[in-house]
């Protein structure tokens, strides 16, 4: 429904004496007639026998300009596949039973999966792991470089997850996954919790991985150390976005320059070079190009 300023207002008078109240208000614009956005009959048979098709576009085919939105249908959607794989009230539980199930089917199947142990402590962290071993029996002997890359505030609970990814013919194939949350957990105890997750393809898949990458994040940077010794290096998108965010920030001066630690670090840096914000007035060169 449409909003706007209706220059109405609300008077409320009720007086000591008497149980009664004079309500009186005005609009000076008319409100727009109210108008039903319940989903139809037909479209939510529609949704529920059809809950795998793209929704939304093949109700646009026969419903023109619904009066019904697009996260209307959503919802009808979610709340009839969330049958599919709600087991309990509790998301955790759930999430614990369903896996479970998933562990009994046969090995060939493609939900099959195996859980990965997670430290048994009351450290204020809740954590569920499970790698992927259709994927692990196939590509897990070739696979020699694996990346770690997480994501939070994708749900409302605040899990994180976490997935390991191995290389494959150049493109990225998943391993495993961790969802962890914290609730006031211990500080440096995330870690230990995302080296349990690596520690069980080094041992319990016994992977030979030559090369590891994973963005800034020094808890995932320990962990690789720790389980995976092999050769570490930072995620060439993830260096691109630090220096780009890094560089868009104008109000902040870096660090002055140290010619002794840039030339220890490069000897093929020119010693008597020096920033021109850096120059004593007498070491200044003007900037003006010449004109002849």
């Amino acid at each position: 429904m449409d909003t706007f300023d209706c220059d109405g207002w609300l008077r409320v008078w009720a007086c000591q004496d008497t149980t009664g109240v004079f309500v009186r208000i005005r609009h000076r614009q008319k409100h727009t007639s109210y108008c039903c956005i319940d989903i139809p009959k037909d479209v939510q048979k529609y949704v529920l026998e059809n809950l795998q098709l793209r929704l939304w576009s093949e109700i646009l085919k026969t419903h023109r300009l619904p009066d019904f939105t697009q996260k209307s249908i959503y919802n009808l959607w979610s709340k009839h596949t969330q049958q599919e794989w709600k087991r309990d009230d509790d998301e955790v539980k759930s999430a614990r039973i369903l896996l479970e199930e998933f562990q009994k089917t046969p090995a060939t199947s493609p939900y099959n999966i195996e859980p990965i142990p997670m430290p048994d402590a009351d450290d204020g962290f809740t954590a569920i792991a499970f790698s992927l071993p259709n994927i692990l029996r196939k590509w897990g002997g070739t696979i020699r470089e694996v990346a770690l890359d997480s994501a939070w505030n994708t749900n409302k609970s605040r899990f994180e997850i976490y997935a390991l990814l191995g290389e494959v013919y150049g493109s990225g194939c998943p391993l495993g996954y961790l969802l962890i949350q914290s609730n006031d957990g211990e500080a440096g105890k995330k870690e230990e919790y995302i080296r349990k997750l690596l520690a069980h393809f080094r041992v319990h898949w016994e992977m030979r991985i030559l090369e590891t990458l994973s963005d800034k994040d020094i808890t995932e940077i320990n962990a690789f150390l720790a389980e995976l010794p092999a050769k570490y290096q930072l995620c060439f998108w993830h260096c691109l976005r630090a220096i780009k965010v890094r560089l868009a920030v104008l109000a902040r001066h870096p660090a002055l320059y140290n010619e002794e630690e840039a030339f220890g670090e490069f000897d093929w840096i020119d010693k008597t070079f020096v920033p021109v914000n850096q120059m004593s007035k007498e070491d200044a060169v003007s900037l003006q190009p010449i004109v002849y």
